[in-house]
């Protein structure tokens, strides 16, 4: 197996994978961002990103990870997507993630 690597993605291009890979739900609505994973040139796995559903965390300093969605057989990818969002929220200034 290749190496797994994090890699940029558009949110259409996320909600395009999710929809067409997750068991039973659907891409959500909107986000802030979204980050893939790949194995070479194929894309094993998305996060996405966004503000807060439940409107009590919704202070500016708490993102949440409304869809995370990878292709079996990939042990780490969830892993690594997970500390990646992590890592990009921060940068921005976010305090939290919640899932």
């Amino acid at each position: 197996m290749s190496k797994l690597e994090v890699v940029p993605i558009t949110l259409t291009d996320a909600r395009r994978f999710v929809d067409g890979h997750h068991r039973h739900h659907r891409a959500p609505q909107g986000g802030l961002f979204a980050i893939a994973c790949a194995v070479g040139d194929d894309i094993i796995g998305v996060v996405i990103v966004g503000r807060p559903v439940a409107r009590l965390n919704q202070d500016a300093w708490t993102a949440e990870v409304t869809r995370l969605c990878v292709l079996e057989g990939y042990p780490n990818a969830c892993s690594m997507l997970y500390a990646a969002a992590w890592r990009a929220c921060r940068a921005m200034g976010r305090r939290r993630v919640i899932t």
